[in-house]
């Protein structure tokens, strides 16, 4: 996934905050023993995907994360034998926690991508920049998500090439994966050196690194909507805590 640029109340909400819900989220799902908590933010997730027009079946990948769900919704539906038999070795209780356990997959993969897909990298190196984040750390985390679509679009490129000198990529499972894999890994090691190495000499010629602060073209601002997320995410911690002991 990669950002998509919007000007929705969630496009606009502090970076911080976003980030804050993501990580709150991904632990709730995991730390309540619950089936519909998993369940429910995943589908909040994909209503507000779907809400910002982004189809959530768009999301790279997605197949991948539901199949692996589907196999750990199998898994523990064969592998827990306490509760209620429903039919041979599967209980009523295996299928609860299959679905908990894959729903807590979902939330995080669909949660995750709604963050990435509304939350502009530079927008959120400034904000992490501003709470008192190194500023080379802020600007390696920023290129970091910059350099990955990039380093994809090569990976096709080299594949398409090395298919046109007959690479044989089209061999049967698994070792299609191994080729793919080991032809695949020299010309993406070479290209990212090379990539690192020009940036490198860039931001040196521009004296990056000289002074132990810098200033910014665009500043992140806390806004009312930002205030109000942060509240309800207080709110949210409050309560679970308060529900645990």
């Amino acid at each position: 996934m990669k950002y998509q640029a919007g000007q929705t109340l969630l496009h606009r909400l502090h970076p911080v905050v976003k980030l804050a819900w993501l990580v709150w989220v991904t632990v709730a799902v995991f730390l309540f023993d619950s089936t519909a908590l998993p369940m429910t933010a995943a589908a909040l997730a994909a209503l507000l995907l779907w809400f910002y027009r982004i189809p959530p079946w768009r999301i790279p990948g997605l197949k991948v994360w539901i199949s692996l769900g589907v196999v750990i919704l199998a898994a523990h539906a064969l592998s827990v034998p306490q509760g209620q038999p429903l039919f041979g070795p599967v209980t009523i209780e295996g299928i609860t926690s299959g679905i908990r356990a894959a729903g807590r997959l979902l939330a995080v993969i669909l949660v995750s991508a709604l963050f990435v897909t509304t939350t502009e990298p530079v927008l959120l190196a400034c904000a992490l920049i501003a709470l008192g984040l190194p500023y080379r750390w802020g600007f390696a985390l920023v290129t970091a998500l910059r350099l990955v679509p990039i380093f994809r679009v090569e990976a096709h490129h080299i594949y398409q090439a090395q298919l046109v000198r007959g690479v044989a990529h089209d061999a049967g499972f698994p070792r299609k994966w191994w080729l793919t894999l080991r032809h695949l890994c020299l010309p993406l090691l070479v290209s990212a050196l090379r990539t690192a190495h020009t940036l490198s000499l860039s931001m040196e010629g521009r004296a990056f690194g000289l002074h132990p602060k810098r200033t910014y073209m665009r500043e992140v601002t806390v806004g009312r909507s930002d205030i109000v997320a942060a509240a309800l995410l207080i709110l949210t911690i409050v309560a679970a805590a308060w529900h645990i002991v």
